[in-house]
């Protein structure tokens, strides 16, 4: 679809997306983000910036995503979060305030002083990363939460999957916890994909897998800080009034975050949860384009914003 849709560009007589890639150093200390970037600046219409989960950088939202929104007339950035090989650090793992903070900077800082502020668009743990940084107050016009590691954290969803099936909670087990799925490519494909991501597609993956996961999150840390700490007794976040505008997507086929946890989340941010018939690498399976169309059509019907 992409080549088709870079086509239709080429013969409008317009140019195909351009991303381009930086790396900024950061008032937190990080010495540099890699920071993809791609379409053009809007005073009326704010920029959408893509966080990625575990395992993964900024480039997978670069092969579809990115060249979808531009081309829709959006202007987007993709961050690689510290820790992974686009941002590395000397630690041995980070806390999720380290990432609430480099994003701290990089929308105060970073982005240019008259942008609005963005859309965030979290999968996986970057979405927690997004809850995390509206608990703090971090200015957002939007949040998409994308298959988001609900506000509870991994625990409750993985004694869910205990409680189903053995073989599926070793799955996320082996593949996650033991990273099993930076070198068996049966449990990556099974844990992100689906059966129709081409062998060469996957295989082109597992090393970034690898060399985004050197740097962990601090997983106890994160459970101690879990976004859920922050809800009242019908499970909605407590600083909702301030919050911006959400939309949360799960995927049908996922094997990493279940329903009950998008559904979760959605409560949480006070909306309700919507579904694709897709896995949980939404943004590289066949079938990319409907999510990414939703969220397009979504951050248009929001309008302009003075």
């Amino acid at each position: 679809m992409l080549p088709l849709l870079l086509a239709l560009l080429l013969v409008a007589g317009m140019a195909p997306p351009v991303i381009t890639t930086a790396t900024p150093p950061l008032a937190t200390g990080l010495a540099s983000m890699e920071w993809l970037r791609c379409g053009d600046p809007s005073a009326t219409r704010p920029p959408v910036v893509f966080i990625h989960g575990t395992f993964h950088g900024a480039w997978c939202w670069s092969e579809h995503w990115m060249p979808r929104f531009a081309a829709a007339g959006l202007e987007c950035h993709a961050l690689s979060l510290r820790g992974t090989s686009g941002s590395p650090c000397d630690s041995k793992s980070v806390k999720i305030a380290e990432h609430v903070a480099d994003l701290t900077s990089f929308v105060e800082d970073v982005l240019p002083a008259d942008s609005l502020p963005p859309i965030f668009v979290g999968h996986s743990f970057g979405g927690a990363t997004v809850l995390k940084y509206l608990e703090a107050g971090g200015r957002a016009s939007g949040a998409v939460l994308l298959c988001s590691v609900p506000p509870s954290g991994n625990g409750p969803m993985t004694l869910r999957y205990l409680q189903r099936s053995l073989k599926r909670a070793w799955l996320i087990t082996a593949g996650i916890a033991l990273k099993r799925c930076v070198k068996d490519a049966a449990v990556a494909r099974e844990l992100f994909f689906d059966e129709t991501m081409a062998d060469a597609a996957l295989a082109s993956y597992m090393p970034r897998f690898a060399a985004d996961s050197r740097v962990g999150l601090d997983v106890r840390d994160f459970a101690k800080n879990a976004p859920s700490t922050r809800a009242d007794n019908k499970g909605k976040a407590d600083w909702l009034p301030r919050a911006p505008p959400a939309l949360v997507l799960g995927a049908a086929r996922d094997c990493v975050v279940d329903r009950e946890g998008v559904e979760e989340t959605a409560r949480f941010i006070g909306t309700a949860a919507e579904f694709v018939p897709l896995a949980h690498d939404v943004m590289l399976v066949d079938g990319w384009e409907a999510p990414a169309d939703r969220i397009i059509g979504w951050i248009e019907a929001l309008g302009a914003i003075d």
